[in-house]
């Protein structure tokens, strides 16, 4: 189906904003205005994006914005604006809580009855608890949504058809099952059809899953950012009192960086009068001392209030663990979507194991951006589900290549429907595969709590039946791939001997331990992380007290990856890093290796070519002199 004709949607929005100039509100700013004739830049940049996609017939809107930029207004006035000029449809508005609702009916209601009748709007018809129908048959229904879960909470889209949706606030929002339930609601043919999903941050929840998914979702959706840049009002003058202690001081390096991340992804220049009123609103006490100019610096909590981007306004609680500038710098320079997808299909043993290119991005179970190289040295590190977290319900192991200098990340596995048995078998083909290379080290880590031990067990017994012909496996021709496959013996970094144990098993200390270790090798570059998905984990790991662990809800709210990825860089910092020193294994060294290799390689070719060729040569002198003596005897006889 195509979306509206350019003729349609020059039409429809010339209405609108003539509707704009009629349209009557009481704003917290100005008092009694109207709206069409006090628009801001955001506003206008949001009602261009949502023509612009009916037009290329996307019907799904998510906005995330600041805080006080007139997105609800105008989308509320964008609502009452459809049911008016299409018969016959039905809306829905759904707000967080009852008392959001009813200010939100009020103020459709003021709009409506403030229309003059020139316009010749619809009036309103009937107006009863549930909503309000139009002269033209098109009613809108306002619904609660709840912040906090109920034994109602799935009806929230039960029996209601709807072609029209503003879904207001969804930060606060905290009922998954009646958004499904609503969302199911929805027509997905009615050519004028709209919904509107906006809201701002508020650390990671149902909105932020919302939010990154409708962003994957290119074909079918379209998001729009509104920063606090975007109103108009936020600015401070040259003629103004405050210019002086705010305006005067030119950006900082990380002002100027962010002013150029706007221009960037949003194609919008903050000036130095907007950058004075983000100063005084974020830090109206910072003050210059000696030579060094005044740190106006936000906390968390006002970036997700007045954000940059879209990145900053997702703000986890606690204190960020991992630096965002050392996760934007690994995703600049090492991050890479250029990788080899497999799955599995495991049978009744593990020779009937199969692997396969995954065939959609759901069955991806491991990814590959290195496959395995002669004389080189792997870490791997496993975390099953429900293994270090009861929250993580996906089974996963990383594999880094080990240097004396650092460790890259070469493959991932994270599954969440795989059993431990089936997972054991997984590993040790991944293992037997990287480990099959000539004169290759492998060296693996398993976190033993939650089904760990079963996972172990399992491996231990596939061992045991390769090393011993078991008949399915020999028939096979499996040979032993564990053979250069080594455990991993855990002793306590306190303990002056004795006290070993495989493997590991984590507990509140040890945790923060191979964290921080982690945490250090991505600030000073040490580790090299290729993979987004571990990226997007770890950004969402913060620290409170003694605990750490990811904040957010659904997979907001876990860090199987990065607890994996944990176990791996520890693997090595212990337990190989040292030998890897001895043998001065760096990455530079091993690359020179690699090259002296190559041209060895080389020149042993080209000397046989040239021992050839002079092989030959000498032949054909050799088969000259026969021949000459030859003749020289049967015409001398």
């Amino acid at each position: 189906m195509s979306g509206w004709s350019h003729a349609k949607r020059l039409e429809v929005e010339s209405a609108f904003y003539a509707y704009l100039n009629n349209c009557q509100i009481n704003s917290k700013d100005g008092g009694q205005i109207i709206l069409g004739q006090n628009l801001m830049y955001g506003q206008r940049r949001f009602i261009t994006a949502i023509f612009d996609g009916l037009e290329q017939d996307i019907h799904d809107f998510y906005c995330l914005k600041s805080r006080q930029l007139g997105i609800t207004t105008i989308t509320r006035a964008l609502s009452a604006f459809f049911l008016g000029i299409f018969k016959g449809l039905t809306g829905a508005l759904v707000f967080d809580s009852n008392e959001n609702k009813n200010l939100a009916r009020d103020e459709l209601v003021t709009i409506i009855k403030a229309l003059p009748k020139s316009l010749k709007f619809p009036s309103i018809a009937k107006d009863n608890r549930d909503g309000l129908t139009l002269g033209n048959e098109s009613k809108i229904l306002f619904k609660s949504a709840g912040v906090k879960k109920t034994k109602t909470s799935g009806t929230l889209g039960r029996s209601a058809g709807v072609s029209l949706a503003h879904l207001s606030e969804l930060c606060s929002y905290d009922n998954d099952e009646g958004l499904v339930s609503f969302r199911e609601s929805l027509s997905d043919i009615n050519p004028n059809r709209l919904y509107i999903y906006e809201s701002t941050a508020r650390g990671y929840n149902i909105w932020s899953d919302m939010w990154r998914d409708a962003r994957k979702d290119i074909r079918h959706c379209i998001c729009v950012f509104i920063g606090w840049w975007a109103k108009d009002s936020h600015r401070i003058d040259q003629d103004d009192r405050d210019w002086e202690y705010y305006g005067i001081q030119p950006p900082t390096l990380e002002e100027q960086k962010k002013i150029d991340n706007v221009k960037n992804l949003y194609d919008y220049e903050v000036s130095q009068q907007q950058l004075a009123w983000y100063r005084r609103a974020m830090d109206p006490t910072s003050v210059g001392e000696g030579d060094a100019d005044a740190g106006f610096e936000a906390n968390q909590y006002q970036k997700q209030e007045q954000p940059w981007d879209e990145d900053e306004a997702f703000q986890q609680t606690g204190s960020v663990f991992f630096s965002g500038e050392s996760l934007k710098d690994q995703t600049d320079r090492w991050v890479s979507n250029k990788y080899k997808a497999y799955m599995f299909m495991p049978g009744t043993e593990f020779c009937d194991l199969k692997v396969y290119p995954a065939e959609t991005s759901r069955n991806i179970e491991l990814k590959v951006w290195e496959p395995p190289v002669a004389e080189a040295v792997y870490s791997i590190g496993i975390d099953p589900a429900f293994g270090e977290n009861e929250a993580n319900d996906r089974s996963s192991f990383q594999i880094f290549r080990c240097y004396s200098d650092g460790v890259d990340q070469v493959a991932e596995y994270a599954y969440p429907l795989i059993s431990t048995k089936h997972f054991a078998w997984v590993i040790a083909a991944v293992m037997g595969w990287y480990g099959s290379e000539p004169l290759t080290d492998i060296k693996y880590i398993l976190e033993l709590n939650g089904p760990g031990g079963a996972v172990l067990t399992e491996l231990q017994g596939l061992k045991f039946q390769i090393e011993n012909s078991y008949a399915p496996l020999a028939e096979q021709g499996i040979r032993n791939i564990f053979q250069n496959v080594k455990q991993y013996i855990y002793s306590r970094p306190d303990s002056m001997g004795g006290g070993a144990a495989w493997h590991w098993k984590t507990q509140q200390q040890n945790k923060i331990m191979i964290l921080e270790q982690l945490r250090g090798s991505v600030a000073n570059g040490q580790l090299h992380i290729r993979s987004q998905d571990l990226v997007h984990e770890m950004k969402r790991v913060s620290r409170d007290g003694d605990s750490i662990k990811a904040s957010g809800t659904g997979d907001d709210g876990k860090d199987d990856r990065t607890m994996a990825a944990a176990l791996t860089h520890h693997n090595w910092e212990i337990k190989m890093r040292r030998q890897l020193i001895v043998l001065k294994r760096s990455r530079e060294a091993e690359k020179v290796r690699k090259q002296r290799s190559v041209i060895d390689q080389t020149a042993l070719f080209n000397q046989n070519m040239m021992a050839a060729f002079m092989d030959q040569k000498k032949a054909t002198r050799v088969q000259a002199q026969r021949l000459a003596m030859k003749n020289a005897w049967r015409y001398g006889r």
